[in-house]
Formats: structure tokens, C-alpha cells, sequence
């Protein structure tokens, strides 16, 4: 059964830090248009007041991932207070000066760009923390879906409560209440419970990448839609000459967008992915595009409310999948990436479609604006590229290695060359497979610096996580703690020559289980992997088809067998399996030098038959 929305807020200290985190973010909300108010006031001018809103949009959105990234590397408790501290600080002294008409527009300048600047990531923050309130799962996506449609709220509301001020006394007054709420909001949050202090680090962290290319690509798209149904609606209302109705319009926009994310929510029951979030992008992108072709403002808003239901939805799985795949220690930047995408997206989708009004019929321009949506989701379902381990110094396969060294001393030796060999990303293969599995108990045979184990904790797995490396098995832990599910994973280090964990578990995977040394009996570690499955568990085993495509004499004497012939030496019982995959996989991989290249694996996945 699909859990509640009650149930999310049921989980320890969720309904607090939500409730805080919202209420600093509803500033984001009570802000601009108290500002652009204020603005106009004190200057007397639109021309200035729309040149320090862009002011403000510029210095919000483009420094975002490096506020994002000071979160990941000192943690909210640090991070947060120095950033919420000079925000409230500049619009205090905003508030001040445009009180009265005549405020100099430099000191303006200066402090909307300081605002701007230091902004704290609130609805960034509380999207990450949501994976330490809660298990992957159900319950994480309904959560991550709530966390959407409330966000549309405070732009609803946020508002309203501005306009009401700004009656009643003096926009200014919102300007002051903003830095209050988000202040009062930040204080609440880094004292929840949830919010963990960060331990110190003795040497600065590996930088990883933190670009969520496919999520970012999907919430630009979203922002460009965002950003000219409004200037389109008001275009058709004008033509229809009903210029009133555009509100009608733009509430039938979020009301679609509200139903949707919270049906989405309910109804979701498996991982999101790239191509999930194309099947969302596609029929937005029509929906728009259908909207031009409304014969009355009416027909155009239930338009609007039909293309309204896929907005949450696309943005609740663009920062899904930006969380499940960013690396542990870029959660916050990726999500940043995505909210960035987004503002931008919007930004360019209201200009580009100030210029096509002007030059175009109105059905053309509502076209036109829907093709970035269709376009994105076209380059969604495209080979997924796998990130590579660093390309810094020579590649292991061109390491000395006498015929004496061990397979322990090798892959020691190959962990001490770099601070991080792998990318910190779990394979896209072992993503795409076992994504739509319940949760239970799992065992990750190989498992390196722990980028699969980890994100099989995050989706609730219990997982066992084995490595021949202490390096590796060390620098797994402290990713592991970095994520969050260190209680998660038990991290023990095995010789599988001669070592084997012991119990029954749900899941075991051997993903890419080669090794260049000597004294490795794959087939024999395979089939002690099959004994390990409980019944009606899985066996998940990938590996390379051949060399890598730029360099194919690497390890001429290690054999790389097909699914078939790894089925045929694990020598299962008849009538106790049931094949579920047994052929090639083909992922985009980039060279050492840069180029992109296709990569060929093999792939077994089985199930073991209930008793």
C-alpha cells in the first residue's frame, strides 16, 4: 500500500523542519513583489526598478551552486547562518532606504546584488535533508512531491500577503518581513534534529562533479514553459480583449500543476529516471502547444490546467534523479544546478517569447515555446553516459605489476594513486535494473569506494557491502557517513578467493568483478554468489564485454564472458531460476582523452524461485 502524506509528516522531526524550512521560505515568495513596489517608488522610474529585479535574478541564480557548494563541504549548521545573516541584513537596509521616495540608485544596486548573492538555499537544503528523514522509497518520492506543491503554494500565497501589506502600509513592510521570515526560518532549521553537524575534515574533499546534466536539461525546459504562459496568456486575453482573464489563466496553470504533483506523489510506485522524466516533458510540450489553438480565454485555461499536470510532476522527478545519482558530496550543488536550470529556463523562456509576439501569430509562438520541452525529452531517452574514474595520471592497466603481486597488493596499490579512483556515481546499469525492486536485505560483492551500496541505501536496502582493499572499504565508510545511511551499510573486507560473507539476502550483485592479478576464481565466487540469494531474491552480475574502445590491449590474458557463458558456468539447478536479462548493455563513456565513445557490458540478472 502506497504510504500517506500523513505518513510523511508522521516520520521524526519531519513536520518541524518542514514547517521551518517553509516558513523561511515563504520570503522567497513575500520578496519581489515587494520589491519591484518598492523599487518603483523609490526611484520614480519602471526602467530602473525592472534593471534591479534582473539585478537581483542574476545574482540569485548564478552563484546558487556555489552557495550549494559550501552547504556540502561545512554542512547547514555552518553554511547556513553566515549567508541568512547578510540576506536579512541587506534587505533590512533595503526595507530602510526605499521607505521614502528618492533612495540613490548605487546604494540600491549594491545591496539588491548582496541579497541576491547571499540568498540561503532553503528549499535546497530541505530537499536533501528529506533523505535523512526518510527511507528511499514511496515514501521519499511522496515527500519530494509534497515539498513541490507546497513550494507553488508560497509563490501563491507569498504574494497575496505582500499585496496585502503593501495596501495597508508600505511595501517596504514586505521587504522587512522577507528578511524576518528568513531568518526566523534558517535559525529553525539548522536546529532540527534532522540537521547534523558536519565532522571536521583533517584535509580538503576530492572535488566531484555535481552537474546533473539529464535533471537540469528537464527543469530548463519546465522553466521555459513557466516562463511564457504567463506573457501568452496575457497576449490571448488582450487579442480575446478579456485582459482581466489572465488571472483565470494563471491559476488554472497552478492548480494543474498542485493536482498533479500531489496525484504524482500518490500514485508513483517505482523510481524515477531519465526516461520517466521524458514521459512527463513530451505531453507537457503538447499541451502547450495545443493551448494555441484555443478559440476562448475558457478553453485556454482548462488548457492551462491540463498542461499545469505535468509541471510538478517533471520538477519533483528532475530533483529526484538529481539526488539519487549526484555523489555523496554534491547533493546540494546538484539540486542547486536544478533550481538554477529553472530560473534560467524561465528567465530566457519570457524573453525569447517577448520577441516572438512581437514578430509571429500568437498559435506559432505557443509552438515554438513547447519545443524545448519536446526536445529535452527526445534527448532524455538517449544513451544515458556513465561517468568515468578521474582522469589524473596513468590508467591502472598501464601500472607495473610483477607476476608476484597479490590481488590485495594490486588493487591497495590502485586505491593509493588517487584520493578517489571511481566517480562517486552508482553504475547506470545497476540504476536502470534494480530501481523497481522492494527494498530488503542486499550484498554488493566488490563493491570499491561504496557508489552502489550507498545508493542502495538510499533506496532502503540493507546493504553488506565487501571489498579486498582496506583503502577502499575506508573511503566507502566515510562516504557512506557523508550520505547519511552509515547504519545502513556493513562494510567488511573479503579475499572472495578465500573468504565468503555468510548469510541469504534479497539482492547480490557483482557488477564489473575483473580483476588484472592473479588468483582470482571468478566463476567459483559467482556461483558462491547464486547460493547466497535467498528465495525469490535476485542476482544482478554485470561486466566488461571487451577493452575499453581506447585502449584495446588492455589485459589481453583476462577473459570476458558473455552472459551466456557466466549462466552456463554458474550451473544452477533446472527449475530453481528464472532469467530476467542475459545479453549486452551499451553506455556512452568518455575516453581519457576526451573523446565519447560507446561501451559494451554484459549483464545476467535472475531470479531465484520461492521454495
Amino acid at each position: 500500500m502506497t504510504p500517506s502524506y500523513a505518513a510523511v509528516l508522521r516520520a521524526p522531526h519531519a513536520s518541524r523542519t518542514f514547517a521551518l524550512a517553509l516558513l523561511g521560505r515563504l520570503s522567497y515568495g513575500t520578496l519581489p513583489l515587494s520589491l519591484i513596489l518598492a523599487f518603483t517608488t523609490a526611484t520614480g522610474s519602471y526602467t530602473q526598478a525592472g534593471g534591479l529585479m534582473a539585478l537581483l535574478g542574476l545574482t540569485v541564480s548564478v552563484p546558487a551552486p556555489f552557495r550549494a557548494g559550501l552547504i556540502d563541504r561545512h554542512g547547514p549548521r555552518r553554511a547556513l547562518p553566515p549567508m541568512a545573516a547578510a540576506y536579512s541584513l541587506a534587505l533590512a537596509a533595503l526595507a530602510a532606504l526605499t521607505w521614502r521616495p528618492g533612495a540613490p540608485l548605487p546604494i540600491l544596486a549594491i545591496l539588491t546584488a548582496t541579497a541576491g548573492a547571499t540568498m540561503p538555499p532553503l528549499g535546497v537544503v530541505m530537499r536533501t535533508l528529506w533523505n535523512v528523514l526518510l527511507p528511499d522509497g514511496p515514501l521519499l518520492r511522496r515527500a519530494y512531491s509534497l515539498d513541490t506543491v507546497c513550494e507553488e503554494l508560497l509563490f501563491v500565497t507569498g504574494p497575496l500577503l505582500a499585496g496585502l501589506l503593501a495596501a495597508v502600509a508600505s511595501p517596504s513592510l514586505g521587504i522587512a518581513l522577507s528578511a524576518v521570515l528568513v531568518g526566523a526560518g534558517t535559525l529553525g532549521l539548522i536546529t532540527s534534529p534532522a540537521v547534523r553537524p558536519r565532522p571536521p575534515s583533517r584535509r580538503r574533499e576530492p572535488r566531484v562533479r555535481a552537474l546533473p546534466i539529464g535533471p537540469s536539461l528537464a527543469a530548463a525546459a519546465t522553466g521555459v514553459v513557466l516562463g511564457s504562459t504567463g506573457l501568452l496568456a496575457v497576449a490571448f486575453a488582450q487579442r480575446h480583449h478579456q485582459p482581466a482573464a489572465v488571472a483565470w489563466v494563471e491559476a488554472a496553470l497552478a492548480v494543474g500543476s498542485t493536482l498533479g504533483g500531489l496525484a504524482y506523489g500518490a500514485l508513483s510506485r517505482s523510481a524515477p529516471g531519465r526516461r520517466r522524466l521524458a514521459a512527463l516533458l513530451c505531453p507537457l510540450g503538447v499541451a502547450l502547444a495545443a493551448a494555441g489553438l484555443s478559440p476562448s480565454v475558457l478553453v485556454l485555461a482548462v488548457a492551462a490546467c491540463a498542461a499545469g499536470l505535468f509541471i510538478g510532476p517533471a520538477l519533483t522527478t528532475a530533483y529526484l534523479v538529481a539526488d539519487a545519482t549526484a555523489p555523496p558530496a554534491a547533493r546540494n550543488r546538484a539540486a542547486a544546478w536544478v533550481n538554477t536550470a529553472l530560473n534560467l529556463g524561465a528567465a530566457g523562456g519570457t524573453a525569447a517569447t517577448g520577441v516572438l509576439l512581437d514578430a509571429l501569430p500568437l498559435p506559432l509562438c505557443y509552438a515554438l515555446a513547447a519545443v524545448p520541452a519536446v526536445a529535452a525529452a527526445t534527448l532524455l531517452v538517449l544513451p544515458e553516459r556513465q561517468p568515468d574514474s578521474p582522469a589524473r595520471g596513468p590508467s591502472a592497466h598501464h601500472r607495473g605489476m610483477d607476476d608476484s603481486m597479490s590481488n590485495e597488493e594490486f588493487w591497495e596499490a590502485r586505491y593509493a594513486e588517487h584520493d578517489h579512483v571511481w566517480s562517486g556515481d552508482p553504475n547506470t546499469i545497476l540504476v536502470q535494473e534494480i530501481s523497481g525492486l522492494g527494498p530488503g536485505t542486499a550484498l554488493d560483492l566488490g563493491c570499491g569506494e561504496g557508489a552502489d551500496a550507498i545508493w542502495l541505501a538510499r533506496q532502503g536496502w540493507r546493504v553488506t557491502a565487501t571489498d579486498i582493499s582496506r583503502t577502499a572499504l575506508d573511503r566507502a565508510a566515510r562516504h557512506a557517513a557523508d550520505a547519511g545511511v552509515a547504519d545502513r551499510v556493513d562494510w567488511q573486507r573479503h579475499d572472495l578467493a578465500t573468504s565468503f560473507p555468510e548469510g541469504a539476502y534479497d539482492l547480490v550483485t557483482a557488477l564489473f568483478l575483473h580483476s588484472p592479478a592473479e588468483g582470482m576464481p571468478r566463476e567459483a565466487i559467482l556461483r558462491s554468489a547464486a547460493g547466497a540469494v535467498a528465495p525469490g531474491g535476485t542476482l544482478f552480475i554485470a561486466g566488461h564485454a571487451g577493452p575499453p574502445p581506447w585502449d584495446p590491449d588492455a589485459h589481453p590474458h583476462v577473459h570476458l564472458p558473455t552472459a551466456d557463458e557466466v549462466l552456463k558456468s554458474l550451473g544452477l539447478p533446472e527449475g530453481e531460476w528464472e532469467v530476467l536479462l542475459s545479453g549486452e548493455h551499451e553506455r556512452v563513456q568518455t575516453a581519457p582523452d576526451g573523446r565519447t565513445m560507446t561501451r559494451t557490458d554484459n549483464a545476467l540478472k535472475m531470479r531465484r524461485l520461492p521454495a
